[in-house]
């Protein structure tokens, strides 16, 4: 179990952070939330300077399995709100999905935490 805000070093920091050389992610790109006019602005390169450096910081760890500049431009991005990132136990999932409902709170399935592999974070779909 972990958990972290996720805020100033965006998504990909604060999980490579959290695996610790120990494990590696899976994040399932199409699960990523974000704001639905995000598309737009990253279209048109309103992009943060600090996501570069969050992206140089990382690259070398993260393997995008399709290109998809959208998405890495979101999960590097730095300006997060203070979203909360949650490592846990996958027989807890359905208990705290349940009460994050029924709190009326938002809660995504973002991926999932396996064995060590070559790099640390892998995104697909």
């Amino acid at each position: 179990h972990a958990l972290t805000d996720v805020t100033g070093f965006g998504l990909m920091v604060h999980l490579n952070e959290m695996l610790d050389h120990k494990k590696s992610a899976l994040l399932y790109g199409n699960n990523i939330p974000y704001f639905r006019d995000c598309p737009y602005y990253v279209d048109e390169f309103y992009l943060s300077g600090a996501a570069q450096t969050n992206r140089n910081s990382v690259e070398k760890e993260v393997v995008f399995e399709k290109e998809n500049f959208f998405l890495e431009e979101i999960l590097y991005d730095p300006q997060t709100s203070g979203g909360l990132l949650a490592s846990v136990a996958k027989k807890d999932l359905d208990d705290i999905l349940d009460a994050f409902k029924e709190a009326g709170r938002e809660c995504y399935v973002i991926g999932e935490v396996v064995d060590l592999k070559d790099k640390s974070i892998y995104v697909g779909e």
